[in-house]
């Protein structure tokens, strides 16, 4: 799987003819193999849904290659760069699995119960209040977000003030309002490295590959490494910054650990969840207000400055805030003021994963919360991210920013996730 400049058709119809090839493979494989098996299990449950997804992920884009509208131009999310990480993303993703065939991991590891709080959380539950549903390090601070309203997505007004680039700007109109029915729980910090690491010790869940800054034949963009993971982002971490280098679904899987591990109900926020939650009741670009001096972020977020400018001095030129922060990477989390539900790092640090599916623009968005699914030409292998990163320009730390990567494999130094616990 090796990206060609100008013959993505070509490209991705190679993709979906080895895929094919390797499907059929599998499935003669399979069918010798009995149901309970643990290689069974893993190719019922990895190999097998995998090959389906990489030929669907690859048939449409393929599709949109082909396309008049196509858009290979800018901050497009479907320019060749993307295509490229795209590709490499999955050889690693592919290189993995054909290892574990030959040793597959449990398929059904035990997984013993949390040390419990036995807390009681409903619906009557104050706002605001803070929980823990089991007292092991792994167990994450919940916050209670009480049911409202407010208005989902970015303006004209806002989009002009803060410079958003024009190719975006359709992702978050229009401005809708949205009702949140129930109160809900959600994390008070990202999940850090520790919490991630429990989890995978205990269920031996793998990740490798991710997408680092770096400048390869003079481009400095986004390029996949294969000995990057969550353990070993390449940059200085501890194990109290956030995890990164973890996709989608490697946020699902924590979220069902950790239900198992609690017997409540975890999962990754919906996007509305996520941006009502992020708003905190405020309407403005940033929640801490419209800063249009730049210079209030890093009393609330640890953002592009010149700290990581001198880090980086390939992002001179970027959109940066006129503050520093301390941290040229990411921080540990919760070392900046929270937002009005008392939420940290909802913006910068890393960004986050959120589970819905990918829509290009709100029309016809949900008015109430829910996850956003297929209907409407729902993208569901193209993960949505929310909130900004500590590398990210000015623009895309706002409130409203939304984009999604074409790749159900995407994971980067900049992208980790928070987790709901339903009420």
């Amino acid at each position: 799987m090796v990206w060609q400049e100008n013959q993505c058709d070509r490209v991705y119809s190679k993709v979906i003819g080895d895929a094919t090839i390797a499907q059929k493979s599998v499935a003669e494989l399979r069918a010798n193999i009995a149901s309970s098996n643990n290689l069974g299990v893993f190719l019922d449950n990895q190999i097998i849904p995998k090959l389906a997804q990489l030929t669907d992920e690859s048939t449409v884009l393929r599709a949109r290659c082909n396309a008049p509208d196509y858009d290979g131009t800018g901050v497009s999310i479907e320019r060749p760069a993307m295509l490229r990480e795209m590709l490499s993303e999955w050889k690693g993703t592919i290189n993995l699995l054909i290892r574990q065939i030959n040793n597959p991991p449990n398929m059904n590891p035990e997984i013993k119960i949390a040390s419990l709080t036995n807390i009681n959380i409903n619906q009557l539950t104050a706002a605001k209040s803070k929980f823990k549903d089991c007292s092991d390090s792994f167990c994450p601070e919940m916050t209670v977000i009480p049911a409202g309203s407010f208005l989902m997505g970015g303006n004209i007004n806002e989009q002009e003030q803060q410079n958003v680039p024009a190719q975006s700007r359709s992702y978050e109109l229009p401005q809708h309002l949205v009702q949140v029915e129930k109160a809900f729980a959600m994390s008070t910090y990202e999940t850090t490295i520790a919490e991630f690491q429990a989890f995978q010790k205990e269920t031996g869940w793998e990740v490798e590959g991710c997408r680092n800054w770096e400048t390869r034949n003079g481009v400095f963009n986004m390029w996949y490494r294969d000995d990057l993971n969550p353990n070993n982002s390449g940059m200085n971490q501890t194990p109290q910054d956030p995890v990164v280098c973890v996709r989608r679904e490697d946020g699902r899987a924590f979220a069902k650990w950790l239900s198992k591990k609690t017997g409540q109900t975890y999962r990754l926020p919906t996007e509305v969840e996520w941006e009502y939650a992020a708003r905190a009741g405020t309407t403005t670009a940033y929640y801490w207000g419209d800063d249009l001096n730049l210079d209030q972020a890093c009393k609330y977020a640890n953002v592009l400055d010149p700290a990581t400018v001198v880090a980086l001095p390939q992002t001179s030129g970027w959109s940066l805030f006129n503050c520093t922060d301390g941290y040229p990477f990411t921080s540990p989390v919760g070392k900046f003021l929270p937002n009005n539900f008392g939420l940290y790092d909802m913006s910068a640090n890393a960004r986050e994963w959120v589970d819905d599916c990918w829509h290009a623009n709100y029309e016809n968005a949900p008015s109430v919360n829910r996850r956003w699914g297929e209907e409407n030409n729902g993208q569901c292998n193209f993960p949505v991210l929310r909130g900004g990163a500590w590398i990210y320009n000015t623009y895309n730390v706002r409130t409203a920013y939304r984009n999604a990567y074409v790749t159900s494999q995407a994971r980067s130094i900049m992208w980790g996730f928070r987790l709901v616990r339903e009420i």
